[in-house]
Order: C-alpha cells, then sequence, then structure tokens
C-alpha cells in the first residue's frame, strides 16, 4: 500500500502535470514519476501522501499541514493502480496553480545541495528522491513513456485514458461544482472504480 500526489494545472489551454524526477542514487526505479512512496504503520492513503509530498518537495510545498490544504481545497481526482501480488498504490491528483519559476528555483536549489553535501546525505536521506521536477504537457507522455519510473509506466497509461475526465476536474475546481472522482478530506464517499468523491 503507497499513495502519492501529482500537481496538475492547465496552462494555455493544456493539461500539465508536475512530476518529479529520481536523483542519481535511485538504481532499481529511475525516471520521473508523482510523489510518493509507501505507507507508514497504520497510515491512510491520504496521511502516505501528504507525509511523503513533504519529504520530496524538500518544504517546497510548504510543511504537512500547508500539504493537507492543498489537497483539501478542491479535492483530489484518485488513480488507483494494483497489480498481482501487491497492494493498491493510490494517487492524489490535485488542482495546483501553474508556476513557471518553481521547477526552476526546485532544481537550482537541488544543484547547490548536491555539490555540497556529501554522496552519503543523498544515498540514506529521504528527502533529497528528486533531483529535478518539471512541468510535462499530457501531450508528451506517450513519447516520453519510457522516461518514467518503470511501475510508473503503467500508470501514465491510466492517466492517458483518462485524461478528459482529469482535464475536467481541474477545470471544475473552484467552482462550487460536484464532480464524480473527487475526494476530499472529510464527507466523502466512494464512487465508481474505487474513487471517493464529494457529496
Amino acid at each position: 500500500m503507497g499513495a502519492g500526489i501529482l500537481p496538475t494545472t492547465i496552462h494555455q489551454g493544456k493539461l500539465y502535470f508536475l512530476f518529479g524526477k529520481e536523483g542519481k542514487y535511485e538504481d532499481s526505479a529511475p525516471g520521473f514519476s508523482d510523489f510518493g512512496g509507501g505507507t507508514d504503520f497504520s497510515e491512510t492513503y491520504l496521511e502516505t501522501a501528504i507525509r511523503e509530498a513533504g519529504e520530496e518537495f524538500t518544504g517546497f510545498l510548504g510543511n504537512d499541514s500547508d500539504v493537507r490544504k492543498l489537497l483539501c481545497k478542491h479535492g483530489t481526482y484518485n488513480i488507483d493502480y494494483k497489480t498481482d501480488g501487491h497492494k493498491t498504490y493510490r494517487m492524489h491528483i490535485f488542482p495546483f496553480p501553474y508556476d513557471e519559476w518553481l521547477p526552476y528555483y526546485y532544481n537550482n536549489n537541488q544543484r547547490f545541495l548536491q555539490k555540497r553535501l556529501p554522496p552519503k546525505v543523498f544515498k540514506t536521506t529521504k528527502i533529497f528522491e528528486k533531483a529535478e521536477i518539471r512541468w510535462i504537457c499530457v501531450d508528451d507522455l506517450k513519447g516520453m513513456r519510457s522516461q518514467f519510473r518503470s511501475y510508473f509506466q503503467n500508470i501514465v497509461d491510466m492517466m492517458l485514458s483518462q485524461r478528459e475526465t482529469i482535464k475536467q476536474f481541474i477545470e471544475h475546481s473552484g467552482k462550487n461544482k460536484k464532480f464524480g472522482k473527487a475526494t476530499l478530506c472529510k464527507r466523502s464517499r466512494r464512487g465508481k472504480g474505487g474513487k471517493t468523491r464529494r457529496h
């Protein structure tokens, strides 16, 4: 069981996702993915996603409370991925304002730290897992599929098959309208396909 988050926006009429790329010391499954990981102890999906987001964004989205507010403000669109022999991984897609400078600041900060901290720090700590973040247009996902982490490539396929529904969710966010595949932190119920939605 695991969970993660994926900031998503509409920019110039196109759907964009903010992905993170694993650092050079991750050799088991290198490449891009969302910001997430495995569940600790008795965490819920949401609690796991919030903790992992704080660690992998190294505070660029704020603390756990700030991340929770981002996810709860408009709800999230959930994609549940399960393979034989593994528990479900839930990715929380949520609306996030487009900021072309966020990757610039994050990536510069990572390069600075990588030059000045010993390699052991990056190999043993959880807060430097993403060496780079990048806005990627939905139109580019298919061509970039091989650049994503091996397990995440199947999630990319699911995102592509649901691209129109995801776009509708992002477009409707903040308009106080009901939407079928959103989940709020409170007062949510199950929708189709294992999703939860507001009521």
